[in-house]
């Protein structure tokens, strides 16, 4: 079987519209500053927005996607030949909805004839085979907030299988009133707009935009490459939109991966949780996360992310990689900002200072509405 491992990535998200701002970012931001951070994101709603300024939703949509697929082809170093050999996987939980509201907004005001201009989310997908040329048709994965780290899962199989030969997985989340609505809805948003995730006082998550792309690929390219090591699905059949308090599906997610990476706990460098910040879900995984470390007996440091970026659902997986993987690749492991009381009973705390490394092994963690589980291992040291 092939290895495989990740050659390209890029991201545009609030941290920043290429990956090298973005680290530099997150190693600036801290509990001093972190609620200028979030004024300068926040106008009429609390939501981590790109900044940049386009005409028009549908302009926003596709002028970030190819500039981040674009980038990240780059960064692999891929030939014309090469990238014309990529099969394209899209994972989001919105996809299009942005244009979709756009242009039925335009029908109200008798500004266009169409109602709803498109069915379905294909023209995504073609739009991306159109920009590199692709000899494929895309596949679209919608697995609610691991879409993106499930497309990285299915890619990875099909080149371990030697089925394909590369892969281009892109994790993209726009903002839409539909999604936004929604979570307002089922009470999930924060009020105090502040980002507390796995903090006993947290009052809820904030919703963010950003696209990444990650290339894969059989041959390791630099010599600081990630590897997918392994990886596991579990389903939570507790509620569609909430976790099994007890924390036993992801517990047993986690264990499955680490388990089939034939890794101990003490060997993986850090865990990077989920950590949406809504009550059900930081209960949930923290307690997951106590229990796997007391079953062993070893801890891990815990990475916390979503601070930075807000929660970029369907998209979390590719962006929290890239990030992730960017900061160790400069050096350190990022802190966690705005973390101030765990929850009783917990031994463990997220890692609340920068930490100087040079080489990780990473389990990455994430859940999703309608109980999908997804860990997946990333190793830098071979």
């Amino acid at each position: 079987m092939n290895k495989v491992y990740i050659t390209g990535t890029s991201i545009i998200s609030a941290l920043g519209n290429n990956k090298k701002d973005s680290v530099q970012k997150i190693q600036d931001i801290d509990d001093n500053n972190y609620y200028e951070y979030l004024k300068n994101n926040f106008e009429e709603l609390k939501y981590y927005r790109i900044k940049k300024t386009f005409k028009s939703n549908k302009e926003k949509f596709y002028s970030i996607l190819e500039e981040v697929v674009l980038k990240a082809i780059e960064d692999a170093k891929l030939s014309k030949e090469e990238s014309e050999d990529l099969h394209i996987f899209l994972g989001s939980t919105s996809m299009s909805i942005s244009i979709i509201e756009e242009e039925h907004l335009k029908y109200k005001k008798n500004e266009s004839k169409y109602e709803i201009k498109n069915i379905g989310y294909g023209e995504i997908g073609i739009f991306v085979e159109n920009l590199i040329n692709s000899k494929y048709n895309s596949t679209i994965i919608q697995t609610a907030c691991t879409s993106s780290v499930n497309a990285i899962c299915y890619a990875n199989d099909l080149i371990k299988n030697k089925k394909i030969k590369r892969a281009l997985v892109i994790g993209f989340e726009f903002f839409n009133n539909s999604t936004f609505k929604g979570f307002e809805s089922l009470m999930l948003l924060s009020q105090s707009g502040e980002y507390k995730p796995f903090d006993i006082n947290s009052d809820g998550l904030i919703l963010g935009e950003a696209c990444s792309a990650v290339i894969l690929e059989s041959d390791k390219k630099e010599e600081n490459d990630f590897e997918i090591i392994s990886y596991n699905n579990s389903f939570d059949s507790y509620s569609v939109t909430s976790s099994n308090p007890d924390g036993e599906v992801t517990l047993l997610c986690m264990e499955e991966a680490i388990k089939k990476a034939n890794l101990s706990i003490e060997e993986l460098t850090c865990l990077k949780a989920h950590a949406t910040g809504s009550e059900n879900s930081n209960l949930s995984e923290v307690t997951a996360i106590d229990k796997l470390f007391k079953k062993y007996k070893k801890q891990t440091d815990v990475v916390v992310l979503k601070p930075y970026i807000g929660h970029t659902l369907g998209a979390c997986g590719t962006n929290e990689i890239v990030l992730l993987c960017e900061s160790i690749k400069s050096s350190f492991l990022p802190k966690t900002i705005n973390f101030y009381e765990k929850y009783s009973d917990v031994d463990f705390t997220p890692l609340l200072e920068n930490k100087k490394i040079d080489k990780a092994t990473i389990l990455f963690h994430f859940i999703g509405f309608g109980g999908s589980n997804t860990s997946i291992i990333l190793s830098n040291k071979s």
